[in-house]
């Protein structure tokens, strides 16, 4: 047990923990996706809009295309869950980035690390069981692009986590680096995921997400273009320094594929600045949209239980309505879209 808390490092603990973290955040991704998140978001107003800008992003970024909004909503909020394995992950990493030594905060990052590699690992297995046994579905869930881009995406944690914690465990700079990659993704996707709840035809909704996109945008150019370059150099130059060629080449050619797939991420979140950097606050202060004050009170009497008064002059509940809430969240989305 000892040698498995400070992430000793040999081969049999390396394998051990990959595989005891994959396991770990198999069962708490599934776990709270469906009894966190999901009814959560359930009792939101902003749940029919969020449910469509999630699916929007899934089609242009994810390549993945839902046939249904359940599974859609299903994959939304499992990703919600994702978010907290990489604030995790990255905050093990955060003792060490800071300057704090010895082998427990080494130990400390090291796991950080595999909490990246473990889910990485469960991820490739859960899309291979989806391709291979669940027919149409499967496949459909797991398109050919989208599984370059999980390529991409895994190819360092699956290569590098394992043969960095046998050899440069202490290595400041390794720590950092899983630091930055995984609170830059925790930070972009959760202010996006923010992002999908505001009404951006309000004043308010409009600055909150000018910005949280202006955030988004400066961490990810920080940790995933200027800092990822520096500390990725420094990485591969201590491999050239050491004559320690197997990890010289995998981790260049792992370097490259993360590049790519930070550019990607880098892109999509320049676009969406100048997209609402463009979008002026004044105008939306002009006058109030009727059908907005109108989803306003269905919404908050939905939220709150209040009857709502029927023609006949008696009341009606919203409160154990399902059926009500949703035309109700549907109508209004499509009125501010």
């Amino acid at each position: 047990m000892g040698s498995l808390l400070l992430s000793t490092p040999n081969v049999e603990t390396q394998l051990s923990l990959i595989v005891l973290h994959a396991a770990l955040w198999w069962c708490f991704i599934n776990w709270a996706s469906k009894s966190v998140v999901d009814p959560f978001v359930r009792l939101q107003p902003w749940k029919e809009q969020w449910l469509q800008l999630n699916k929007q992003f899934f089609k242009n970024s994810l390549f993945t295309v839902f046939s249904t909004d359940a599974d859609a909503f299903d994959f939304a909020c499992l990703f919600q869950t994702i978010l907290v394995q990489h604030l995790l992950g990255g905050l093990l990493c955060l003792p060490s980035t800071l300057g704090f030594e010895g082998r427990a905060f080494s130990a400390l990052a090291c796991h950080g690390a595999l909490c990246e590699a473990g889910w990485e690992l469960q991820d490739i297995v859960t899309r291979a069981h989806q391709r291979l046994f669940q027919g149409e579905k499967g496949k459909g869930l797991n398109p050919l692009p989208l599984l370059l881009v999980i390529l991409a995406h895994h190819a360092m944690g699956q290569s590098m986590a394992i043969p960095m914690n046998l050899y440069y465990a202490d290595n400041r700079d390794y720590h950092e680096f899983v630091f930055l990659l995984q609170v830059a993704a925790f930070v972009a996707m959760s202010l996006q995921s923010y992002g999908y709840t505001l009404n951006v035809k309000t004043k308010a909704g409009l600055f909150k997400m000018k910005v949280s996109i202006a955030v988004s945008w400066l961490t990810i150019l920080y940790s995933r273009v200027v800092r990822f370059a520096i500390v990725g150099y420094r990485l591969a130059n201590t491999f050239y320094v050491d004559g320690n060629l197997g990890m010289l080449y995998v981790g260049s050619f792992a370097l490259i594929l993360m590049a790519l797939f930070n550019f990607m991420i880098f892109l999509d979140a320049t676009q969406k600045l100048v997209k609402f950097a463009k979008m002026p606050l004044a105008a939306l202060d002009v006058k109030s949209n009727r059908s907005d004050k109108h989803c306003d009170k269905l919404n908050e009497a939905v939220l709150l239980g209040k009857p709502r008064p029927s023609k006949n002059g008696k009341s009606v509940s919203l409160h154990d309505s399902a059926d009500k809430r949703n035309a109700t969240e549907t109508e209004c989305y499509r009125k501010r879209a």
